[in-house]
Formats: C-alpha cells, structure tokens, sequence
C-alpha cells in the first residue's frame, strides 16, 4: 500500500500539471495594444456597415431622390472600405496565426 501511494500522488500531480497546461493552451489574451485598436476602430467598422445598410435601403426604396446624389455617397462608402478592409484582413491573418500556432504546439 505504501508503494502506490507515491504513484498515485505522481499520476495525480502529472494530471494537474496537464490540466493546467490545457488550460493555458485554450485561454486566448489581448494585448493592451490590440485592446485598444479593437476599441478605437470597432465604429469605423460599425459606420462602414450601417452607410452600407444605409445606401441599399434608400436605393431600393426611393431611387429618384437617391440618384442625383449616388456617386457622393458611394465616395463616402469608398473612404470607409480601405481602412476596414486592411483592419479587417490583418485581424483575419492574427486568428490565422494563432490557431497554427495552436495547432502546432497540439501536434508536439
């Protein structure tokens, strides 16, 4: 009895140690800087979908009134969707990142 009691405190002990391993595995932080970027351009991205929803909406209801001005407003959506689009395409290329990288250190 006295000899499997120290292996069960090692197969408990390797079992805590895996459990936390996997934990911090699974977690995903934010640096302050990343943090802040989401918070500073979350409405940028929020205007360039609501001028969108915007601009169809009054297209497709009230053409006629919508018409003469068309091109000013599409400018307006076309000075929005550079910015999102790269915030959007680096942000894409992070999670990318990440789950390979998670990916690699579950394959180890």
């Amino acid at each position: 009895m006295q000899d499997s009691q120290p292996d069960l405190q090692e197969k408990l002990l390797d079992s805590v140690r895996e459990i936390e391993r996997l934990k911090a595995k699974t977690s995903t932080t934010l640096s302050g800087t990343e943090f802040l970027t989401i918070i500073f351009l979350f409405p940028l991205i929020m205007a360039f979908v609501v001028l969108g929803i915007l601009i169809v909406y009054k297209t497709t209801t009230n053409p006629a009134e919508v018409a003469p001005h068309l091109d000013i407003v599409l400018v307006a959506f076309a000075t929005f969707s550079g910015p999102v689009t790269a915030f959007v395409s680096i942000l894409g290329q992070r999670l990318m990142a990440d789950a390979k990288a998670k990916s690699m250190e579950g394959n180890e």
